[in-house]
């Protein structure tokens, strides 16, 4: 007896997969763009306000640097004021790295588990065709 190509499954199930699918993946790429756009925003930040720190920390070393008698501290606390906006905005750098890193691995946790999920979904359809007949070619999995 020669075997058909057609299996039979149940629809709704097969449906309700779908759906699933159609609702978590693209929720979870909209996270991941949101999370990268709140990274930036927060790099933006870090550097506008190191720039405006440095820009401060000119016009008060100028400002000083006009008093002839206090040029030498002048030119000290100019160096130190611009040291101390470096260091603040490589801190506020290193801050919205971390904290694009977490949120990045905290999402890369829940794609991992939306294709473990999609992955048992198609674990149990062939397990359903294969109750009905002789199981599909298993399509290649993507990394």
């Amino acid at each position: 007896m020669p075997m058909s190509s057609l299996r039979m499954i149940d629809h709704n199930e097969a449906q309700q997969v779908i759906e699933r699918l159609r609702v978590n993946v693209p929720s979870s790429i909209i996270e991941s763009e949101r999370m990268l756009q709140e990274r930036d925003r927060i790099l933006e930040a870090a550097e506008a306000e190191a720039v405006r720190i440095v820009e401060q920390a000119k016009r008060r070393a100028q400002d000083i640097l006009n008093n002839d008698a206090l040029v030498s501290a002048s030119r000290q606390e100019a160096e130190r004021i611009i040291v101390d906006s470096q260091h603040t905005a490589q801190q506020r750098r290193d801050e919205a790295d971390r904290y694009a890193a977490r949120v990045l691995e905290e999402l890369a946790e829940k794609l991992r588990i939306i294709s473990k999920q999609v992955d048992n979904g198609l674990d149990l359809l062939r397990q359903n065709l294969e109750l009905g007949g002789a199981a599909p070619a298993k399509p290649e999995r993507r990394s």
